[in-house]
């Protein structure tokens, strides 16, 4: 469950620095702003297309079923052991909180425009949720 807290974290600057790495090999690893600027012709990035400058450039697409998942993973964790061990209600309101502060940045920050979901996926991931009290009272009468 710790690592669950620390994940989010991890995987923010992993793929920033990956991206990172990205623009600048696609920039030839200069940082000079000055011949950026003054460079009239397409000689300051190796991308051929503009899809493939917008593709480089742009964030990552945001998806919004592996968030699902990390929520899922996490809360019906701490409502199975969580009879046993009460520690990890704290432990999983820390990774509940950290895991909405990065996405939040990422969102503001990061991510393209995400696409509209519908409310199907909300309805099915409030249904599995339902049943976290349920796991909690049969595990904790076991």
């Amino acid at each position: 469950m710790i690592f669950n807290v620390l994940w989010p974290m991890i995987e923010f600057f992993a793929f920033w620095s990956m991206r990172q790495l990205q623009r600048i090999y696609d920039r030839g690893f200069t940082l000079n702003i000055k011949q950026l600027l003054s460079s009239s012709d397409s000689g300051c990035t190796k991308s051929i297309t503009i899809y493939q400058y917008v593709d480089l450039y742009s964030g990552p697409i945001f998806m919004i079923h592996y968030k699902y998942a990390a929520i899922i993973n996490v809360t019906l964790i701490a409502f199975m052991f969580g009879a046993g061990m009460p520690i990890l209600f704290p432990i999983t309101a820390i990774a509940l909180a950290v895991l909405y502060v990065v996405e939040k940045l990422m969102i503001y920050y990061s991510y393209r425009q995400p696409p509209t979901y519908d409310s199907a996926l909300n309805d099915s991931v409030l249904i599995i949720m339902s049943y976290a009290p349920v796991i909690f009272f049969s595990f904790g009468y076991w």
